[in-house]
């Protein structure tokens, strides 16, 4: 069971594995290379990672560098919380297999650079439930979602998400409601401070945040090879959806609580790829957060293990003719 015995420990394989599944994967993004589209990002981003979309190769070492740091939050995350009954790399495995299987998406972008701040924002916010309504890590957790909003300006759209998540981990105060709205309030002052006030050129700032709202068609057609692939990977989802349905009312109440809001992220994130990102490959990162926990759930449970081996060299297989074909 080679899988298996790779990521669902917390050896130097499953860091080996991640490293080596995350470079295969952008494998043939560098053996045909394609100019990496540019982006209309918000302010910190062209700053940051607006010259690197005229450096291919670089591009994509920095997008790579990207998913492995979120992959070792994923992990972090399982540990700090305990949604896994093992500390295993497998939700790096899952994100990865999820998100960056198309080479549309191997590259930097705002919306890969913004998943670090929103998964990040979210890992804050499952301390809720350790904490007092008065303290202020829901404050902290906004102000993060914001920050990752001048990148990403569209992480605007999940501040209901914060809402309910709080109130999912323990009842919420009104000042806790309002956090968010003062996080970003103050963002935006910074912001309009510096257009306005220094460089005296408001309407930049206003074009900006047309541009960056703005809700576009992202859809690219794709091979059958990717549609059979998310179709099975949708298949997967779905029975580890009914494992997890099964097993819900045995774990501790914090991890319940956490997989109800892991629950909420899931449908947030889909509604966003679909609405807001409008198809865009970028959008499915946002799935694939809440996914690659409910997946890496499923295939740690003990029963069944030769079933989980061949669920996930078929997997792999599949993602192999997806590189080759798209």
């Amino acid at each position: 069971m080679i899988w298996l015995r790779i990521f669902k420990n917390n050896r130097a394989g499953g860091v080996v594995g991640v490293i080596i599944l995350a470079v295969l994967l952008f494998l043939i993004s560098f053996i045909r290379p394609t100019e990496p589209a540019d982006f209309e990002g918000m302010p910190f981003y062209n700053l940051i990672f607006g010259n690197i979309h005229a450096l291919p190769v670089l591009n994509r070492i920095i997008a790579i560098l990207v998913l492995l740091i979120i992959c070792l939050m994923l992990v972090r995350i399982s540990f700090r919380y305990l949604l896994l009954e093992h500390r295993s790399y497998m939700p790096g495995f899952y994100f990865l297999l999820f998100s960056a299987i198309l080479p549309s998406s191997h590259q930097v972008s705002p919306a890969l650079i913004g998943s670090i701040f929103y998964i990040l924002s979210f890992a804050i916010v499952f301390r809720v439930h350790e904490k007092n309504p008065g303290d202020l890590t829901v404050f902290n957790a906004s102000l993060v979602l914001a920050l990752g909003s001048m990148f990403y300006l569209k992480l605007v759209w999940f501040i209901p998400v914060i809402w309910i998540s709080i109130s999912t981990l323990r009842p919420v105060t009104f000042r806790e409601l309002v956090h968010p709205l003062i996080a970003f309030l103050l963002l935006g002052l910074l912001l309009f401070g510096w257009y306005w006030g220094i460089q005296d050129d408001a309407d930049h700032l206003f074009a900006i945040l047309r541009e960056n709202m703005a809700l576009r068609s992202a859809y690219e057609p794709s091979h059958f090879s990717a549609f059979v692939y998310y179709g099975y990977f949708i298949l997967l989802v779905f029975i580890a959806s009914i494992y997890m349905v099964r097993r819900f009312p045995t774990r501790k109440t914090s991890v319940q609580n956490i997989f109800q809001v892991m629950f909420y992220i899931f449908v947030a994130g889909s509604l966003f790829a679909v609405l807001i990102a409008r198809f865009a490959p970028a959008g499915l990162l946002y799935i694939a957060f809440p996914v690659s926990f409910l997946m890496a759930d499923y295939f740690h449970r003990r029963k069944n293990p030769w079933f989980h081996e061949l669920a996930m060299w078929v997997l792999v297989g599949l993602a192999v003719y997806v590189q080759l074909m798209v």
